[in-house]
């Protein structure tokens, strides 16, 4: 007997039916064999290795960093109830000035949609001549009252007072202004209240004391006593001529305050004058004069600009013959690997070198450069193009060198202080 072979429903096939007289074969897709892959420089030798396990293996050899210190943060960290001291504000508890005075809030219409379309237009325009700003939140910010008297010492603003240096440069609650765009004394106008006292108007550089390392101590600008309630400053009494403010160079944003006092009747101010004409002979302070009169004097108004050093600052000194100190900013150390002949990390050689220089020796490079384009040409002008001669140089110079000179011509690294007096 023959034993019948496949599927007992083959024989069931109707001749002229679409019924498949086989299963269909599937075609599946073949299975990746997946090896462990390092790269191609996996099986290359490089000079900078040894043949020893890191090579075997074919896996880069670690970067070797030196050990870092380690400290105990117990020691070295403050703990919560620190960090909430030196979070918390000082309480203000000294008030010097007059009471508060209670005005009401100018109202404004605002449409919210116009004003969203000229905000993204940048065409949104404030006026402050229409705020009056007398919350004391900017000057803790700015740390005014403190470091015009002490920590914990404040007043309220009861008096209006506009400073101004001309139509574009008014002085507002610590906006930046020029010292070149204050050279001839301000125009003060001081808010009128129809009676018999006066007004004596100081203006300070509360960052301008480099000669002495007592604190408290202010350099004096420009002091107006027994101004009448009028407000014109020109029938007041100059005791301290007017210096336009000298930051040094290298300090960053000096703060210039200017304060007015009101007070009864007339007073001597005559032990504050200048005794030199140095600039060492303005240095102030303001905690000792409000001290001495502070039965007469009551804080009213106060504003604040601030400013930085530019060359205006450097005419003034050479022509009044100041002696000025000039700063400069040092810097962390970077953090260098040791110097080898054959570093782990291969690199363009001439960078490697400069990152051991001195960056003194560096910038005098750069400098006796400059000096030779001044030289021969008369004039620095920043190129237009990195390599006008691309294709040429590309061929003639090697990488290194001709990566350098389209660096230096674009500006980037340390040849952008070659073109610092360019135009474009």
């Amino acid at each position: 007997m023959n034993k019948q072979l496949g599927s007992v429903y083959a024989n069931l096939y109707v001749k002229g039916s679409h019924r498949a007289k086989r299963l269909p074969k599937v075609a599946r897709p073949m299975r990746p064999r997946v090896i462990a892959w390092a790269g191609p420089t996996a099986f290359m030798r490089n000079r900078f290795y040894k043949m020893d396990k890191w090579y075997k293996a074919r896996i880069a050899k670690p970067e070797l960093v030196p050990q870092l210190h380690v400290i105990e943060p117990e020691k070295y960290g403050r703990s919560l109830e620190e960090r909430l001291e030196a979070l918390s504000p000082e309480e203000e508890k000294i008030d010097i000035g007059f009471k508060s005075r209670q005005e009401a809030k100018a109202q404004f219409e605002r449409n919210e949609a116009d004003l969203e379309k000229m905000s993204r237009k940048n065409q949104l325009l404030i006026d402050l001549k229409a705020l009056e700003l007398t919350d004391r939140a900017i000057f803790n910010h700015y740390g005014i009252m403190g470091d015009l008297f002490r920590p914990g010492v404040f007043f309220h603003i009861t008096q209006k007072m506009d400073v101004s240096f001309g139509d574009e440069s008014s002085v507002f609650y610590g906006n930046c202004l020029a010292p070149g765009a204050t050279g001839s004394a301000p125009s003060v106008q001081l808010e009128s209240f129809g009676s018999d006292a006066f007004n004596t108007v100081v203006m300070l550089n509360l960052d301008g004391n480099a000669y002495t390392s007592k604190e408290g101590k202010q350099l004096v600008h420009w002091v107006v006593s027994n101004v009448p309630d009028s407000g014109d400053l020109n029938a007041g009494e100059v005791v301290v001529p007017y210096l336009q403010p000298l930051p040094y160079k290298g300090t960053g944003f000096h703060r210039i305050v200017f304060l007015n006092f009101r007070h009864r009747e007339r007073i001597d101010l005559s032990g504050f004058a200048l005794k030199g004409s140095d600039l060492s002979d303005r240095l102030f302070s303001m905690n000792e004069f409000f001290k001495t009169h502070e039965d007469k004097l009551t804080p009213s108004a106060l504003k604040f600009f601030q400013t930085e050093w530019d060359e205006s600052c450097q005419s003034v000194v050479q022509s009044k013959g100041f002696d000025m100190p000039t700063y400069n900013y040092e810097f962390n150390e970077t953090y260098k690997p040791e110097q080898r002949e054959f570093p782990l990390k291969p690199q363009p050689f001439n960078l490697y070198l400069d990152m051991y220089r001195k960056p003194e020796s560096v910038r005098a490079e750069v400098e006796k450069r400059r000096l030779t384009m001044l030289l021969n040409n008369g004039s620095v002008e920043k190129p237009k193009y990195p390599d006008i001669d691309y294709a040429e140089n590309k061929k003639k110079l090697p990488h290194w060198q001709h990566d350098k000179l389209m660096k230096d011509n674009s500006g980037i690294g340390p040849g952008a202080a070659l073109w610092r007096d360019s135009a474009q």
